[in-house]
């Protein structure tokens, strides 16, 4: 899975788990070991920017214990600060990889290699909405820098069914446009795009829309819907130009919280 899939499937994922966003924070506020496992079915673009969609099987994993969690949106972080309503973490994410077979119109650009990147979360959440900052770097055999700030409002509709609606912008650095949306002489001649050498700028604006519905006391279905536009220089890539700069979304999933 590429990086640039991850970052439409971290927000799925975190809704995929049957607690939108927005109620994530009231819903684990004790010190013991919770969280969700499950399945998911996605229909995401072949490769972020593609106008051509597939659908995936995905898991849904989730815990939290005491000031650690793991997420398949934020990664392995350690909450540093005890104040209600905020969370303030290190954390340790897995970057995807981008195979040449994704899509025919990656043939030529090569293999993005998979590793790890290292960052941080802030969160505020006081109440039904929240604001949050996550920042990324590569490291080692992955590379480049995002940072995405993003606003939440969450809701129950009733005692079962339960609802969010989010709004982000991610802005990404030089080597990470040029990673993900540049075209080197080298790829140009294997791919036939032109060559294509983008600068640092804002990357994408999304919002996700969620449901939840408990079915039982621990067994919860999730839908979600949302629409990414990308911006700046991942726009102007001439993958892009094929493509589309509008990306649309949409998971249905099963989870059991526990």
């Amino acid at each position: 899975m590429s990086r640039k899939k991850r970052l439409v499937l971290a927000a799925l994922l975190a809704v995929c788990l049957a607690r939108p966003a927005g109620l994530m924070a009231q819903e684990t506020e004790d010190d013991g070991l919770s969280g969700s496992l499950g399945a998911a079915v996605a229909i995401i673009p072949e490769f972020e920017g593609s106008d051509r969609y597939k659908a995936r099987l995905l898991p849904v994993v989730s815990f939290t214990y005491g000031p650690v969690f793991l997420t398949m949106g934020q990664g392995l972080g350690l909450n540093l600060v005890s104040a209600p309503g905020w969370t303030v973490a290190p954390v340790l994410s897995y970057r995807g990889a981008r195979m040449e077979r994704d899509s025919e119109f990656l043939r030529g650009m090569g293999h993005v290699l998979d590793g790890f990147e290292a960052g941080g979360v802030i969160r505020w959440k006081p109440g039904p909405a929240g604001l949050s900052l996550k920042v990324y770097q590569g490291l080692g055999r992955v590379d480049g820098l995002t940072a995405e700030l993003g606003a939440d409002y969450g809701t129950f509709f009733s005692r079962r069914l339960m609802g969010s609606v989010g709004l982000s912008a991610m802005f990404a650095d030089r080597q990470y446009n040029r990673i993900y949306f540049g075209v080197t002489p080298a790829q140009s001649l294997a791919s036939g795009h032109p060559v294509y050498d983008p600068g640092a700028g804002f990357k994408h604006v999304a919002v996700p829309i969620s449901l939840g519905y408990a079915l039982t006391e621990h067994l919860r279905l999730g839908l979600m819907g949302g629409y990414k536009r990308l911006t700046g220089p991942a726009a102007d890539s001439p993958l892009i130009k094929q493509g589309s700069a509008d990306q649309f979304f949409s998971v249905l999933s099963v989870s059991l919280s526990f």
